[in-house]
């Protein structure tokens, strides 16, 4: 099953690649803010962006430095320990049953939770795929993060 599963996510990651060159233009005047995205997953169905997520999570140094966007709904957490928020993108598959989380960092100064979007609206975010590390485990994030939502004309490049 675990081999199955293996080619599966192998193809989709095929496949997907492939879907890439699909993407429409950006308008012009927003071509200018943002950097030229090496990774539009926010024109993909969802289970080629949920196996997408999951070949980063597996091959992250693939991965290190390009720019990405993905659409998702948001969410947020807070440590209660450390006061540390954590913001997320959060893609689910094809299926609906299960759900990946794309972590974020918004560019320049954005109170929390003054300022960004509600629970559960659907976002787009733009940015530099990279990794950190707390204790002895790895997270993937976008850096220097754009994020967009319906309703507003706010974003942060």
């Amino acid at each position: 099953m675990k081999k199955f599963l293996s080619v599966l996510l192998s193809i989709l990651f095929t496949v997907s690649v492939s879907v890439q060159g699909t993407a429409e233009a950006i308008p012009e005047e927003t071509a200018e803010t943002l950097p030229a995205i090496d990774l539009d997953l926010s024109q993909m169905s969802s289970m080629f962006v949920y196996a997408e997520v999951y070949q980063m999570v597996s091959d992250p140094d693939s991965y290190l430095g390009k720019t990405i966007r993905v659409s998702g709904w948001y969410d947020a957490y807070e440590d209660n320990e450390t006061k540390t928020v954590y913001t997320f993108c959060v893609i689910q598959d094809a299926t609906a049953c299960c759900a990946q989380g794309m972590e974020f960092v918004w560019a320049g100064d954005h109170p929390f939770p003054d300022g960004f979007p509600e629970i559960g609206t659907e976002i787009t975010v733009t940015g530099q795929f990279d990794l950190y590390t707390e204790g002895d485990t790895m997270y993937i994030y976008l850096a220097n993060a754009e994020v967009t939502w319906d309703n507003t004309e706010e974003s942060s490049s």
